[in-house]
């Protein structure tokens, strides 16, 4: 009988509150825990000590959803902005033709002092081509849901078609249609829309947007000493402002486009110069070697074999494919 209070006694040492095993952690960067303590502010422990256990799995995914976030509120160009050094072309190689039967054959001179000719050869020995395939049967055209009519929209909104006239690299006059309601806009821009050219496509707050720009630039000193007759009226605006001096300013969808640019220019700025750059120093490489290696004027010949139905055949059995 003396024996039980014993036993009590151990499991009731042995045995922790039951308060402190329900209290929470909270895991911190470096891997480490805080217990959280009821009356005071909990201590960092180890990551020795015990806690819940942190895998590697989890160590993983948290750099990489930061990083999802990041993009996600991230206006950008993804990719590379390098442009290679200019390279000559590979000369085309030569055709060689098999000599064949030539039954006649007609020479006329053209305006760049070369010569066509066209000749009619011996006839052809390939097997006839198979007739067409049938026509795809008739679908009955569907309704499209809500659900395509709104990525329909996305994908019009986010499709960028653009032209533009670029003064001093300073001004850009922007024109662009709104696909949903076809109404023409123009906008005065306080900044050069051409750092933007030969993109394709940017990222802004985490969507994808494709860029399709014609665009010209126009030095008005060049303009004021040459031509006389032409006075460009370029209003006045200050950087980075921009101006709809056509269509409806109240639409804010439809003037969406350039507060895209006006952002993605202001983000990448410092990529994009030293990028036009490049490309400036590639298009003149590739003008001036044109320009010294100009196409040699060569005759041209194209050959004619008759084959069956032709008026220079007799009736002839089809062959097989």
């Amino acid at each position: 009988m003396k024996a039980t209070p014993l036993v009590l006694v151990a499991i009731m040492v042995l045995t922790p509150p039951a308060r402190a095993q329900e209290q929470e952690t909270s895991v911190l960067k470096d891997g480490s825990t805080l217990p959280a303590t009821e009356g005071g502010q909990a201590q960092p422990e180890s990551p020795t000590s015990v806690g819940p256990a942190i895998t590697d799995t989890q160590n993983e995914a948290a750099p990489a959803l930061s990083r999802q976030q990041d993009n996600a509120a991230r206006t950008f160009i993804p990719g590379s902005l390098e442009v290679l050094p200019f390279t000559p072309p590979v000369p085309p190689p030569r055709k060689v033709v098999q000599p064949i039967r030539i039954d006649a054959s007609v020479t006329v001179p053209t305006k760049n002092a070369r010569t066509l000719t066209i000749q009619r050869g011996e006839p052809s020995t390939k097997p006839d081509l198979p007739p067409p395939p049938p026509p795809p049967p008739f679908v009955q055209p569907t309704v499209p849901t809500p659900e395509q009519i709104a990525r329909q929209i996305w994908e019009r909104r986010h499709n960028l078609n653009l032209g533009a006239t670029i003064y001093d690299h300073k001004v850009s006059v922007v024109n662009w249609t709104d696909q949903e309601t076809l109404v023409h806009y123009e906008a005065v821009c306080g900044f050069d829309i051409g750092l933007l050219a030969g993109l394709g496509g940017f990222v802004h707050k985490g969507e994808n947007y494709s860029l399709f720009l014609m665009h010209g630039h126009f030095s008005t000193t060049a303009i004021r000493r040459f031509a006389s007759q032409w006075h460009p009226n370029i209003p006045e605006v200050a950087p980075g402002q921009i101006i709809i001096t056509r269509g409806n300013p109240e639409d804010q969808v439809a003037i969406a486009p350039m507060s895209v640019i006006k952002d993605i220019i202001a983000a990448e700025e410092a990529r994009l110069l030293p990028y036009q750059v490049s490309r400036e120093t590639y298009f003149a490489a590739s003008a001036a070697w044109h320009a010294a290696h100009p196409p040699i004027p060569r005759d041209q010949t194209f050959i004619l074999r008759p084959h069956r139905g032709s008026r220079y055949l007799p009736a002839t059995q089809p062959t097989k494919p």
